[in-house]
């Protein structure tokens, strides 16, 4: 009889959720807003050294990899593949990110394999999960970054080599040169290091380090572009979101106010679900009697969660034992740490989408904890510890499901879009840049509408209430 390990389960697990997400992704039309304004942007760049050189001092941003991965795509596409190219990167993106967040498990046994399990309706179900799949650009970059997070994970537990080293230098710089968020990638290496995944040695994190402040030097000295300010956006606070005018007026003379409830908001949010995006829905709904479905179950399963992931900890810290789930338990608080100092001018679920993906990684490392405990237990606290879990893992594939009923109707918005909001764009002014523009208009807006995919708003009105905002 053939005997399947659990490691190869594990793996075909994350191939039926990577491929179910990439098949929403592949329903859904690219979107006017933000990825129409970026890909005019990149039509006019005559070449790829043009557009680095464009938009590396862009202050308060330094993000040039960023504009150069979608003139890349974007001439990739011969002028008329641009949806096929674009959703068929992002697909490709999300199958990378979900099959190397379960290499990352090290599935070896039966309990690893139902805690790996548990662990990808954690990654998919959580609310941050959502900023990888449904950002409006063209490249979701902040899928992009939690892959390379991922990728550099892998390379940490995997055995000390120069290819290894110089690899992870690599994914730093163009993580960090594409997303401010790209620094977590020596964060994450630092970590790993320290709760003993030496893959990237002692000699790579020195030069990944020595990348890292030429990256400060470069921006804060020689290009001073400088950081976010209270007037640049809009950011959620308490229980409404506010307009930089009002940031300015209640925080213009006390920043660090606000930037400490970001930062507090933001490491809140991956623990518990609550704030999302800086405000706290489940407060809000309550003074307006509205606490639905899709208020309770997040909080209850991540509060939960939560816990689970603080006793497993506490567990291997008493007893002094460091395998990898305190590993797993280390590495993500440092990235939900560093993820929420990035968030300090703002609050952005998508922000801390890497750290929720790490998030994922503690809770398996919890789930193969409580499970170990379980067998060695008492027949009535083994059964109560299976029920907890069994509900646990209810609540979060309840999430996760929700994740492509909001995708589909997503789809939906953004193929209306192109039939109204596109009329506000310019039209052809009788130049031969303005005729252009007009044809990657023209042609956009017909692979747009060409997109046949079911519409999940003609139907009950249960999914709303339980999955949409």
């Amino acid at each position: 009889m053939l005997k399947v390990r659990p490691r190869s389960i594990a793996y075909g697990l994350a191939c039926v959720a990577g491929l179910a997400l990439a098949c929403d992704l592949l329903w859904m039309p690219i979107q006017v807003p933000d990825s129409l304004e970026e890909l005019l942007d990149v039509q006019e760049s005559p070449s790829l050294v043009a557009t680095f050189v464009a938009h590396s001092p862009r202050a308060p941003f330094l993000r040039p990899i960023r504009q150069v991965q979608i003139k890349m795509l974007f001439d990739a596409s011969g002028g008329d593949h641009y949806w096929a190219v674009f959703r068929g990167f992002h697909a490709l993106l999300m199958i990378a990110a979900v099959l190397l967040f379960a290499r990352a498990l090290r599935v070896s046994t039966a309990i690893d394999l139902s805690a790996a399990a548990f662990a990808l309706v954690v990654l998919v179900g959580l609310h941050t999960f959502r900023g990888t799949v449904q950002e409006a650009f063209p490249i979701n970059h902040f899928l992009e970054i939690a892959v390379w997070c991922l990728l550099a994970l892998n390379l940490a537990q995997s055995r000390a080599a120069l290819w290894v080293d110089a690899a992870a230098v690599g994914i730093f710089i163009v993580a960090a040169l594409t997303l401010e968020s790209g620094l977590l990638v020596w964060v994450l290496a630092a970590a790993a290091w320290i709760v003993g995944w030496r893959g990237i040695s002692t000699r790579g994190l020195a030069g990944m380090t020595i990348m890292l402040l030429g990256y400060a030097y470069f921006r804060s000295a020689y290009l001073a572009t400088g950081v976010p300010t209270l007037a640049d956006r809009s950011s959620g606070y308490l229980l409404s979101v506010i307009d930089p005018a009002e940031i300015q007026q209640r925080f213009g003379a006390r920043p660090l106010v606000f930037y400490t409830y970001n930062v507090i908001a933001s490491a809140l949010s991956v623990l518990f679900s609550e704030p999302q995006a800086g405000v706290f829905e489940a407060v809000r709904a309550w003074r307006q009697n509205q606490m639905l479905p899709r208020v309770i179950v997040p909080i209850a399963t991540s509060t939960l969660t939560t816990a689970l992931i603080v006793w497993a900890g506490a567990r291997r810290l008493k007893a002094a034992t460091f395998d990898d789930t305190g590993r797993f338990i280390v590495v993500f608080a440092a990235v939900l740490c560093a993820s929420a100092a990035l968030s300090f001018a703002y609050t952005k679920d998508e922000i801390m989408s890497t750290a929720g993906m790490f998030y994922g990684l503690a809770a398996f490392g919890a789930c193969r904890e409580a499970l170990i405990a379980a067998g060695r237990a008492r027949r009535a606290v083994a059964v109560a510890t299976v029920v907890v879990l069994g509900l646990l893992v209810t609540g979060w594939s309840i999430r996760s499901a929700g994740v492509h009923y909001m995708l589909r109707s997503q789809a939906v918005k953004h193929q209306v879009d192109w039939v109204g909001e596109i009329t506000r764009y310019g039209r052809d002014d009788g130049s031969a840049a303005g005729a252009a523009r007009q044809r990657l208009i023209d042609q956009l807006r017909k692979e747009s509408l060409a997109v046949e995919f079911p519409n999940p708003r003609v139907g009950p009105a249960w999914p709303m209430r339980l999955w949409m905002d």
